[in-house]
């Protein structure tokens, strides 16, 4: 009697082949890149973690002056890690590492160093914080040499850093990142103030990476990395510290969404594809158009005026269309004619909320800088639509001088006359300075749009 066996390791091919054995699996070798990697990693991780609970303080141990002075001696111990590491076991990467974190440590320290000057030159009534987030100096004069105390410490640990981190660029990430975190130290704590200082210094750190470090090969490494993305820090945690301690309202969130609109449009100058330009065009219009509807909710109740609060929402709006369209590629005209005749349609609703002088006078500004902006460029809707506008806005001006004695109707329309002429003037004089300034424009942007 046969018995057939089975061998489930090798298999017996058809064609008389020796029998094929499945692959042994490979031997697991030790990495100590991965394993250097992965311990600088988790270090940073900690380091950072420690310096940020300074900013949430639950311990006790002095005066919150002395407890900022050991926050302090924290970075130039980090600085003290990294001489050591460097000159005495000779690992570049460790005290690479240990001067990001010196870095990565300062804005937590102004963060603290601002509470500590608020609580004793605040520009506002100061409202009921947590315990863990109250940082008080014992006097002025304390928070002013805290204030020095700290520069002459960390402005040359922040330029040592910076130029092992990116030596070309220190002086320009140097002074970037102090100007970024003194704005932490301003004493106001008011949520659409700070918007406004963290919005002005992301947008104008942003332009800056855009504009001179993006691209460079030396600044492309991870240390470049690190040292490019250090000044960003700072508004950062101005946004996050008003999101948590302080009362958020409709025009802070508008105020952020402003920022974010802002910001991709700075970014757009940057893409390739038409449909990644038209895209984040759309994006930009509508986020930025949300902001400033949030920020209007919260500016238009302290207007006596209503006229002036049509105005304040749709022109602004339109303003923010016109300019998303000059990073559109396809979409322009489209993002373009909105704008317009967003700003064309504030200038009759003004008129249909309250029919005065500043309506009918907003009516003709409007109108006629539509239809000579249109007549420049020959373009036939503009300057009809324009036209129709500002002769509404004469026409209502006219019939309110026949129905109540204002020398604002006459003043206004005399003054806007004669800027007009004045205007006419100077294009007249720099028609051809004029002439190329338009063809240059056009140029660079076909050229950008080319590449």
């Amino acid at each position: 009697m046969e018995t057939q066996s089975t061998n489930p390791v090798s298999t017996q091919d058809p064609n008389g082949a020796p029998p094929r054995t499945p692959p042994k699996p490979a031997k697991r070798a030790f990495d100590p890149d991965a394993l250097t990697r992965a311990l600088r990693i988790a270090g940073a991780a900690l380091v950072v973690a420690s310096a940020s609970t300074f900013m949430l303080q639950h311990w006790q141990g002095g005066n919150d002056l002395i407890r900022y002075g050991m926050l302090v001696v924290q970075s130039l111990l980090l600085a003290a890690a990294a001489y050591f590491v460097g000159l005495s076991l000779r690992e570049g990467r460790s005290a690479r590492t240990f001067l990001a974190l010196v870095l990565g440590t300062m804005p937590v320290s102004f963060a603290v160093l601002g509470g500590l000057v608020y609580s004793q030159f605040h520009l506002e009534s100061v409202p009921v914080l947590p315990s863990y987030a109250t940082w008080v100096a014992p006097s002025p004069i304390a928070a002013v040499l805290a204030v020095f105390g700290t520069l002459l410490v960390f402005v040359p640990l922040a330029v040592v850093s910076f130029v092992a981190l990116a030596r070309k660029e220190a002086r320009a990430l140097t002074l970037a990142f102090f100007a970024a975190n003194l704005l932490v130290l301003v004493p106001v704590r008011q949520p659409l103030a700070i918007a406004a200082l963290a919005g002005v210094a992301l947008l104008g750190l942003l332009r800056l990476e855009l504009t001179r470090f993006t691209g460079r090969a030396p600044l492309d490494t991870v240390e470049g990395k690190l040292a490019r993305v250090m000044p960003f820090a700072a508004p950062l945690i101005m946004l996050g510290r008003v999101f948590h301690l302080y009362q958020v309202g409709a025009a802070f969130i508008g105020g952020v969404l402003l920022i974010a609109a802002s910001s991709l449009w700075l970014v757009l100058s940057r893409a390739r594809k038409p449909w990644q330009r038209d895209l984040g065009s759309w994006a930009a219009a509508a986020v930025g158009a949300a902001g400033w509807a949030l920020c209007w909710s919260e500016l238009h109740s302290s207007l006596n005026s209503a006229t002036f609060s049509v105005l304040l929402l749709g022109l602004p709006a339109a303003v923010l269309f016109a300019l998303a369209s000059k990073r559109a590629a396809n979409a322009q005209n489209a993002l373009l004619g909105i704008g317009t005749m967003l700003a064309l349609a504030t200038a009759l609703g003004a008129t249909a909320v309250s029919l005065d002088s500043i309506a009918a006078l907003g009516c003709i500004a409007i109108g006629v800088t539509v239809a000579v902006w249109g007549a420049s460029l020959r373009a036939l809707v503009r300057t009809i639509s324009g036209s129709l506008v500002a002769l509404f806005g004469l026409v209502v001006q006219i019939w309110l001088a026949t129905h109540a004695d204002n020398v604002l109707r006459w003043a206004g329309m005399s003054v806007l006359g004669a800027l007009l002429i004045v205007g006419s003037a100077y294009v007249e004089r720099n028609r051809a300075r004029l002439a190329r300034f338009w063809e240059e424009a056009n140029a660079r942007r076909l050229e950008h749009e080319s590449v």
